[in-house]
């Protein structure tokens, strides 16, 4: 490379480090992005804008072969590597103008439950031995982070077997008590339902599903927790009632009681989180809870996911909670300001 050589790339890399970045946009003819915080940023240390040929060089570098096949048979393509004491999950991508690259940047090590501030229901469902517990939230919420964390606790309290499966591999767990195998979507298998089933015989007690993404997937996800696993999983939507919905969609209508009734018996808790600007810098966790009662199980066997914000309001005493009386709570411990409290949920 001419200008943005590997020195260029690592004296960017510290910038974003340094300025608490979550992700880094590089995209051909544009300035590089950081999102700080939750909000896009301009890098002022980069003097000129890079070139298609210096991304696509960049990007090259990184991957393996088998890699490039893909991204140029796909025009996409996901791996993590390790840098500087933080580990990156890449996605390089085809678009107008050439190669583009959004780049996460994840912690060296699991953050701490405590750390991260999740709601108090997760010291319940550690103890958890088969079910589903799902997390949900939109891109960036910190779902990922959230699943790692708890499965770090886990295995810091138990000796258990457990699989995960990611696309791609991105927080790496140092040893404890348990034996974990993590496997890659690409490298390690082809699709997240065929390794789930995979998974079932190579002696299990927990399953970490990066993302229930397609029918067949969320099928064998409910069929392994079904046979006495615990079942940890990600979902891309913002509350209980979405969650529910969005498993359904995924099946013909003929087939949504009986995935109704499926997800109504292994279904433990569930979790909703979004991730709010803090006052002083920084961002705090605002979390929706519902915890699998008999009342809630019977709205998901009946189709009636609509109901279950009012199972959420009265069901404190299990410790379910809105995002409403979260992000309440937070205002009142001065952790977010009025505006923020405004803009993601109302105030009482």
């Amino acid at each position: 490379m001419a200008d943005f050589d590997e020195r260029a790339w690592h004296e960017l890399l510290a910038r974003a480090m340094a300025a608490g970045t979550s992700d880094i946009h590089l995209a051909p003819g544009a300035p590089v992005f950081f999102r700080v915080c939750g909000a896009l940023t301009e890098d002022t240390g980069t003097e000129n804008t890079l070139t298609e040929r210096e991304l696509s060089l960049l990007l090259s570098s990184w991957m393996t072969p088998e890699q490039a096949e893909k991204f140029q048979a796909q025009g996409e393509v996901d791996f993590a590597r390790d840098e500087q004491h933080v580990r990156l999950r890449v996605h390089g991508f085809a678009a107008r103008g050439g190669t583009a690259i959004s780049i996460r940047l994840v912690p060296e090590c699991v953050p701490s439950l405590d750390t991260l501030g999740v709601p108090p229901v997760f010291e319940r469902l550690r103890s958890l031995r088969h079910g589903l517990v799902l997390v949900s939230g939109k891109t960036g919420a910190g779902k990922t982070t959230t699943l790692a964390a708890f499965l770090s606790e886990i295995s810091r309290m138990r000796a258990v077997r457990v699989i995960t499966l990611e696309d791609p591999i991105e927080y790496v767990y140092a040893p404890g008590k348990s034996l974990i195998s993590q496997r890659e979507i690409g490298a390690h298998f082809q699709t997240f339902g065929g390794a789930i089933r995979s998974a079932l015989r190579e002696d299990p007690d927990i399953l970490l599903v990066g993302e229930l993404r397609d029918a067949d997937a969320v099928q064998a996800a409910l069929s392994a927790a079904e046979t006495g696993l615990l079942v940890l999983a990600s979902l891309h939507t913002r509350s209980a009632a979405e969650a529910v919905h969005r498993i359904e969609s995924f099946f013909p209508a003929a087939q949504q009681q009986e995935i109704r009734a499926q997800l109504a018996v292994v279904l433990e808790a569930m979790i909703s989180q979004e991730l709010l600007p803090a006052v002083g810098g920084g961002r705090v966790l605002a979390s929706e809870v519902l915890v699998a009662t008999d009342a809630v199980r019977h709205l998901i066997r009946a189709g009636k996911s609509e109901q279950l914000a009012s199972c959420i309001v009265s069901g404190a005493a299990f410790g379910m909670q809105t995002m409403e009386q979260d992000i309440n709570r937070l205002r009142a411990a001065k952790k977010i300001d009025a505006e923020t409290a405004h803009r993601f949920g109302k105030t009482t």
